[in-house]
């Protein structure tokens, strides 16, 4: 299929407007997934490295759940109220009856028990510095002392109190995440297949730094992840005899961290049996640029192209989906959370429904729910 959807045709079939009624949940609760136990010999344990997921189940409910998996530096808190106060994925999707888990990876949020471990977390730049952070969430530039700045035609609130929001909800990790580490990524990756194990078939939905690790959930639950929605994803799976070539940077750390994630073609074989949304907000730049959070997204962007090329080569169903070609400019890195959210629940709504996804019945049912 084409790389690139038409938005018009994808509005023009939205089921509706939600209207601000009430939720009416017939489940809702949160429970710990995966995770290890050590045990010393004098017989004391230490329970760590789990997950925490929240789950809401409206009446009536779609047969799928969604997964909403955050990124890098992030919580499951993204996927809540957006920083000025509106309804966030979690809210609107809810109205639109699909059940929804929302999750802090091991070693985050409310999953923050880590495992001891020896080894320290080497920072990303945007991890030290808030004005990296502003640039890497394409906001605007931000070069201190000077005053930051927002793009012109931004949809995301700029008003002082939506981005003290927006900068709080940071989280630091608690252990070792990968820079780029394939036994990290397949720990995080296998956590959250354990997840879907325990409520069985499912969509994902990763944001940013968690792409890497849901190309891993899906391959290791290839029955169960019936489709991944991948918001900005920032690192992508390639087979080992279809490894793309480098995108140009001047950049030593971009090289290594965008490195392709080479995973065996019969693995890789399982993302092209289910329909995969990759999706991108405004800003990004066409031109390399000195600037780490700017350069970033220039490749990240390059290596999307080459992934969804991939799958689809090898019969699948991948679109790439740029919001700024298609009616829809001025997103950020947050674009659920952007001013425009409910246009873009539609978009990945009707792609979910248009393969068939979603049905009404029999309705998804929580197995943790006592």
């Amino acid at each position: 299929m084409s790389e690139i959807v038409n938005v018009d045709a994808l509005l023009a079939t939205t089921a509706g407007d939600v209207g601000q009624q009430p939720i009416i949940l017939n489940q809702m609760g949160s429970f710990f997934f995966a995770g290890r136990v050590a045990r010393a010999v004098d017989g004391e344990t230490f329970h760590g490295d789990h997950g925490y997921a929240q789950y809401f189940v409206p009446e009536p409910a779609r047969d799928l759940p969604l997964v909403m998996w955050h990124g890098l530096g992030q919580s499951g808190k993204c996927w809540e109220s957006t920083p000025d106060g509106r309804e966030g994925f979690w809210q609107l999707f809810l109205r639109r009856n699909w059940p929804v888990y929302i999750i802090d990876q091991p070693r985050r949020g409310r999953a923050g028990r880590a495992m001891p471990a020896d080894d320290a977390e080497p920072l990303i730049p945007t991890m030290e510095a808030e004005s990296e952070a502003w640039a890497t969430f394409r906001l605007g530039r931000w070069k201190p002392p000077g005053a930051a700045s927002f793009f012109d035609g931004l949809r995301m609130a700029r008003d002082q109190a939506s981005i003290e929001q927006l900068m709080r909800q940071q989280t630091p990790g608690t252990g070792v995440e990968p820079f780029p580490d394939a036994g990290h990524r397949e720990f995080l990756g296998g956590a959250v297949a354990e997840l879907v194990a325990s409520i069985g078939p499912s969509v994902l939905m990763t944001h940013s730094h968690s792409g890497q690790y849901g190309w891993v959930t899906a391959v290791r639950q290839p029955k169960l992840v019936r489709a991944v929605v991948a918001i900005e994803p920032g690192e992508y799976a390639f087979p080992h005899d279809g490894v793309p070539e480098d995108v140009s940077t001047d950049s030593d750390l971009l090289r290594e961290f965008m490195a392709p994630q080479v995973i065996p073609a019969a693995d890789f074989a399982a993302l092209t049996r289910i329909p995969i949304l990759v999706m991108f907000g405004d800003f990004i730049a066409d031109e390399p640029d000195e600037a780490f959070g700017v350069e970033l997204w220039r490749v990240v962007r390059e290596r999307a192209k080459q992934f969804v090329a991939t799958v689809n080569a090898r019969g699948g169903d991948a679109t790439l989906l740029e919001l700024r070609d298609c009616g829809l400019p001025g997103n950020t890195h947050f674009p659920m959370a952007d001013l425009d959210n409910v246009e873009f629940a539609t978009l990945i709504e009707n792609f979910l429904l248009e393969r068939g996804l979603g049905a009404s019945g029999p309705p998804h049912h929580c197995p943790h729910a006592r």
